[in-house]
């Protein structure tokens, strides 16, 4: 072997044994500090992995819950021409005023809003009337009460709702005596926006 070659294997040797006795590298520590690496490069993988698979399910149920206005609509239109039922929440008993709006949403797919007008209008994000989308609620003040009735709108001034003893599950225009009682439109939240591709 040359001389020029042996010094420089041994300016290799030389240049890695100073790291040892300086930086306090040994091959047990090298092999840790490759080992920790790989751990890590794995772990952040696994990571981004669910990250992107917890985005897809988020997305997926977001535009689930946009589309339930339509579906709002579509089963409240079923209950047309039910007796209206003081306390009454199914299509077997009969609904009153917030029992057919509660029935409406869960079996749009599951969304539960509570029992009352009154308690429906707290939890509801209110929005204008020109904002209104179809399978929004739609509260009025009756018999001198804050919110004493509830409907959901069907758009084009129009919303269905169980009016009263006597009376059936029914399609009203947004004039008149409702009008003039008409508190306001609210949504729920997740609910009745447009889809986004």
């Amino acid at each position: 072997m040359c001389s020029s070659r042996k010094m420089s294997l041994f300016g290799y040797f030389l240049t890695g044994f100073l790291a040892v006795l300086l930086l306090g590298f040994t091959p047990d520590t090298v092999q840790a500090a490759s080992h920790k690496a790989k751990v890590t490069h794995v772990a952040s993988k696994h990571r981004t992995a669910h990250k992107a698979q917890r985005q897809r399910v988020a997305s997926k149920r977001l535009k689930a819950k946009r589309a339930s206005g339509k579906k709002v609509v579509w089963n409240i239109k079923q209950q047309q021409g039910k007796l209206y039922r003081r306390g009454g929440a199914s299509p077997s008993t009969g609904f009153d005023c917030s029992g057919l709006t509660q029935y409406a949403y869960k079996r749009a797919g599951g969304v539960q809003i509570p029992r009352t007008a009154a308690a429906q209008y707290r939890v509801a994000s209110k929005v204008s009337r020109k904002a209104a989308r179809k399978g929004d609620l739609v509260f009025f003040q009756t018999r001198g009460r804050r919110i004493g009735h509830v409907g959901i709108y069907l758009g084009n001034g129009q919303f269905i709702h169980s009016p009263r003893p006597g009376k059936r599950v029914t399609t009203s225009p947004l004039n008149g005596y409702w009008a003039r009682h008409l508190v306001g439109f609210g949504r729920i939240p997740g609910v009745c926006l447009p889809i986004v591709p």
